[in-house]
């Protein structure tokens, strides 16, 4: 049991690891410059931008790879201001719409599996969609 537990959690390491590449990616521009939604910081996609969720990953599962929680931050508003929760609410107001918010919040609230094949699919699916970039 510890051997699969282990492998689930490498599994979601690297599916993190791709995931956090693509939000950065996606949302940078032709020279690799991505802005940060909560305070607008600009600076190249791997120099100190990170994949902030709005609704923190720490809630589970259910929205822990979803694009629509997940985007480009800057390490001071995602870390040292907890994810800079009130310009993150305003971006998503403004992006997604109030309706889109109580969606991921009702998501939020549900409780979530991933079994090692669907890991195994979904690190698959993210490296087509970091080549496709």
């Amino acid at each position: 049991m510890a051997k699969k537990k282990s492998k689930l959690k490498s599994l979601k390491d690297k599916l993190w690891a791709l995931t956090s590449e693509f939000i950065r990616k996606k949302y940078a521009d032709e020279n690799g410059y991505v802005s940060c939604v909560t305070c607008g910081k600009t600076t190249i996609w791997n120099d100190g931008m990170q994949a902030g969720h709005y609704i923190p990953k720490s809630k589970g599962l259910s929205i822990y790879f979803l694009e629509e929680n997940i985007h480009p931050q800057c390490v001071s508003c995602n870390v040292f201001n907890n994810g800079n929760y009130r310009p993150y609410t305003l971006f998503m107001i403004d992006t997604y719409g109030r309706e889109k918010i109580e969606e991921l919040e009702n998501l939020s609230k549900t409780q979530r599996k991933i079994s090692v094949k669907e890991y195994e699919e979904m690190i698959k699916e993210t490296k087509g969609k970091i080549d496709e970039l």
